[in-house]
């Protein structure tokens, strides 16, 4: 695969991260938006990592992948829940 193809889906990745930043109010849809910005980031990561045939980079991506998990899920967990209505 040529490095411009994964070129294309991380910019493309990270747009669609940065305009769900930019047009949701809620938390939670930011949080995510987010978390597909640094998707897109550690996808370019990778592709280069392949195309320049170094694998210390492949942990970096690594790293990257899991800063995005633990930001997802430390967000997950500080976000209050919504109002009960009940009988």
């Amino acid at each position: 695969m040529p490095i411009t193809h994964v070129y294309y889906l991380a910019s493309g990745l990270w747009l669609l991260g940065l305009a769900g930043v930019l047009l949701r109010r809620e938390g939670w849809a930011r949080t995510l938006a987010l978390v597909v910005m640094l998707v897109g980031a550690a996808t370019v990561l990778v592709g280069a990592a392949r195309t320049w045939g170094l694998a210390d980079i492949h942990g970096l991506a690594a790293l990257l992948l899991a800063l995005a998990g633990a930001y997802a899920v430390v967000l997950a967990t500080l976000q209050p829940e919504p109002d009960q209505e009940g009988p």
